[in-house]
């Protein structure tokens, strides 16, 4: 056999491709309660004061069918300075809220007291729906999320990260862009890396920027301004599934490929160890019957070894190669990973 080395400047090279699937969840997954799993907060739960959760999940059919399968969690949070965090009240999930908020702002921000910044105004009250791995895969695609939903009766608002593959941001939580509607209004953030959806949870009244639903119903006779300061984290989220109209991205699997040019120049690799190759007082022989008198050999394989002469990869050609001193080949393996 013959051994060549690499030039890892000019033999060598990475590449990164990007394998894309639409994954687009409608309202109806959100809104049928038959979907979701609910999570009962044991710690601190009591049959006078049910607290529930910290998060729902929702599920593509009933959770208890064998073959339904997890899309995203969906929960609420508000920072500790949050006009909503009131006196202790027993039945409103407090400490959870506080706890979500500061478990995503550490995930996200890097800091379990900072404070997520929408539309330019740092925002204490924030609902957050995280993608399933299965579902988002490597991480979600720039450019291609939208979220349609119901900010009041018989209206439908877009949001959208159009523009984010050239003007995402980066931080401690990876890239992120704003979702932003045709009004120019700033409604939340995607979280690309980690797959996870920041919404605002404004109060009821202000209407100038703050356009996530506000006036419906969100729960019997209140309205999310009540509900946000004086109900469970279950109640909230039911309400915010029943909001959304549908949400679309595009999730990504990036493929890592190393790409090796395997070079045979003219005076390489024109020779063979096989003992045919040559005759009984070591001259080489040409084929049989030819009238081409110069050495030729066959390529068929190209082996790829570590610096201790382990045997890593093996890569074969379609048909045998010929090689002799007046050509030159150069073959490109492919290791994805």
């Amino acid at each position: 056999m013959s051994f060549k080395t690499f030039d890892l400047a000019q033999d060598v090279a990475s590449v990164v491709s990007s394998i894309n699937e639409v994954v687009s969840i409608s309202g109806s997954i959100f809104a049928f309660d038959s979907n979701v799993k609910r999570f009962t907060n044991i710690s601190s739960a009591s049959a006078l004061y049910p607290l529930g959760g910290y998060f729902q999940t929702v599920y593509d059919s009933t959770p208890t069918s064998p073959t339904s399968t997890p899309l995203f969690d969906v929960t609420y949070g508000y920072a500790t300075g949050s006009t909503h965090n009131l006196p202790y009240n027993a039945s409103s999930s407090q400490n959870e809220k506080i706890k979500v908020y500061r478990m995503m702002a550490s995930s996200l921000l890097g800091d379990p007291d900072a404070l997520f910044t929408i539309n330019n105004v740092p925002v204490s009250e924030c609902f957050f729906v995280m993608i399933k791995r299965g579902i988002q895969k490597d991480e979600i695609k720039k450019g291609a999320t939208s979220i349609i939903y119901f900010p009041t009766a018989g209206t439908t608002v877009t949001a959208s990260d159009a523009g984010a593959v050239t003007n995402f941001r980066q931080t401690v939580g990876g890239d992120y862009a704003p979702l932003i509607t045709s009004s120019s209004i700033e409604v939340g953030q995607v979280w690309y890396n980690a797959g996870v959806l920041v919404f605002e949870a404004p109060a009821v009244g202000e209407v100038s920027c703050k356009s996530w639903p506000s006036d419906l119903l969100w729960s019997g006779s209140m309205t999310v301004d009540d509900m946000q300061g004086k109900s469970t984290i279950d109640k909230i989220v039911d309400g915010l599934r029943l909001h959304i109209d549908r949400i679309n991205i595009h999730n990504q699997t990036n493929l890592y490929s190393t790409i090796y040019f395997c070079r045979a120049t003219n005076s390489e690799f024109n020779y063979s160890s096989n003992p045919s190759f040559v005759d009984s007082n070591k001259r080489i022989l040409v084929t049989s019957g030819s009238n081409i008198l110069q050495t030729r050999t066959y390529i068929t394989t190209v082996g790829l070894y570590d610096a201790n002469d382990n045997l890593l990869a093996v890569a074969k050609v379609n048909k045998p190669i010929t090689k002799a001193p007046d050509s030159e080949v150069t073959l490109r393996v492919r290791l994805d990973y």
